[in-house]
């Protein structure tokens, strides 16, 4: 009976344990979209940097140096931002990964403490086996030796 309730909560425990891996799963993907995205950031601003640089070599006037400046300066705040929402998608996954592994941590225990309850069973079970064995083969050899000393001697 407890062994039934104990394979309920490992039932139970294992939905939960695909929940938290699936939460652990989308977590992961936002960070490894965070981290591209910061990365697709960081190499358009190397990139226009460097052009920014060839234009200079051929020639900028001031309204033109000022715009290059402005942007690449909103490129910087938006690899700011973007570092941080990489820091954060990263920290998510690694709760959610925790929980995930903290939950497959629990259900692995009560497997134990099923398997545990099913062989003390079993050994109960078998003692009570050999018990009646036992019984069976006294009863049978007193029998035999009744028979024995019933039938007459020649």
């Amino acid at each position: 009976m407890a062994t039934a309730r104990l394979q309920l909560l490992i039932k139970v425990q294992k939905e939960r344990e695909e929940n938290l891996q699936g939460h652990f799963i989308r977590a992961q993907q936002a960070f490894v979209q965070a981290e591209q995205k910061y990365q697709g950031l960081a190499n358009y601003r190397t990139e226009y940097i460097q052009q920014s640089l060839q234009q200079g070599a051929v020639g900028l006037g001031g309204r033109q140096y000022n715009q290059y400046v402005s942007f690449i300066s909103k490129l910087d705040q938006a690899l700011t931002q973007q570092g941080r929402v990489v820091q954060q998608t990263r920290n998510a996954a690694e709760q959610r990964r925790q929980s995930w592994l903290k939950m497959q941590t629990k259900r692995k225990a009560l497997e134990k403490l099923v398997e545990q309850a099913q062989l003390k069973a079993q050994l109960a079970d078998d003692r009570q086996q050999q018990k009646l064995a036992d019984e069976y083969a006294a009863q049978r050899f007193y029998r035999q030796r009744l028979l024995a000393e019933q039938l007459p001697s020649e």
